[in-house]
């Protein structure tokens, strides 16, 4: 009789830590996408089935207390929702790219602050529904990309004087230095910035995200951009 009550209590336990405890065990529904992945060709409907479950705003019930609460791939633009800025799915190009699909990566710093490293877990998450190779595979081609919208070319040109002063005056320089990284306590602070992944969509996400909670207008990413490019190497 004992052992009876030992393991209910230990099946209670188990579900109340996860509600989705079955997902693993239902065989994987692949999301084929035909063509070149982007956000509107297929890697949308792939994150709403294999990780929006835990990562979307409001956070559903079935994610862990540990999840970020200001990521959401359900929308690819980071927003700012009632004075708080959330994060879309154009945020998990790089982790994608550091290889958090096939295992733990290192988290970068955000600030000068002295913190401890640590790293975040490969994803999805054991009792998640699992990504197959093929669509691992797309994710990857989407991140090296530069996680695009869609296949509308970027534009090649912009006031690199203009862009200049954006980057020194709004401090991107003190994370990024010239797109290399700045090394702080022996970690580094802001990872390098890859060439192919420097997108208008993505300074305007990181300009949101970690500068002001106000937008920076598509003329002024462009001209950051056109300030960086000849400083970036293919990475």
């Amino acid at each position: 009789m004992k052992s009876w009550i030992i393991l209910i209590l230990a099946a209670l336990t188990f579900w109340h830590c996860s509600d989705a405890d079955t997902l693993a065990d239902e065989p994987p529904v692949e999301i084929a996408i035909t063509g070149m992945p982007t956000f509107q060709n297929g890697i949308s409907k792939l994150l709403e089935v294999k990780c929006a479950y835990c990562h979307a705003l409001p956070r559903p019930e079935i994610a862990p207390d540990t999840v970020p609460p200001d990521l959401d791939l359900t929308t690819y633009a980071t927003r700012v929702v009632d004075g708080k800025v959330i994060r879309g799915a154009d945020a998990i190009g790089r982790y994608i790219f550091d290889g958090i699909l096939v295992g733990q990566v290192q988290q970068y710093l955000d600030s000068f602050e002295p913190k401890t490293t640590e790293k975040l877990r490969q994803m999805p998450l054991d009792y998640g529904t699992q990504l197959t190779s093929r669509e691992i595979a797309n994710l990857e081609l989407w991140s090296n990309s530069g996680s695009p919208l869609n296949d509308v070319p970027q534009p090649d040109t912009g006031d690199e004087a203009r862009g200049s002063q954006i980057w020194f005056q709004e401090g991107c320089v003190n994370c990024h230095d010239l797109g290399n990284g700045v090394q702080f306590d022996g970690n580094l602070v802001g990872p390098p910035i890859r060439r192919e992944a420097l997108t208008i969509e993505k300074i305007q996400m990181m300009y949101l995200y970690r500068v002001r909670p106000e937008p920076l207008s598509a003329e002024d990413a462009a001209a950051v951009r056109a300030f960086l490019m000849p400083f970036l190497e293919d990475n």
